[in-house]
């Protein structure tokens, strides 16, 4: 089970046609994102949903 005060990561990633994804890891739960043009896309889109990651990963290109 998830705590509130579990660490929230953003992992982003490449997708399929030059596009990106990202998993949001709370704790041992994973959040899968759609594909979005950009990471800073797949950033903003945890940022809406109302989840804040402490610390963000991107794929090396």
């Amino acid at each position: 089970m998830t705590e509130f005060d579990d660490p929230i990561t953003l992992r982003i990633f490449r997708a399929s046609n030059d596009q990106w994804s990202g998993r949001l890891l709370i704790g041992e739960e994973e959040i899968v994102l759609g594909v979005f043009k950009s990471p800073q896309a797949v950033e903003q889109c945890a940022k809406e949903i109302g989840l804040h990651p402490e610390r963000v990963e991107v794929e090396a290109c």
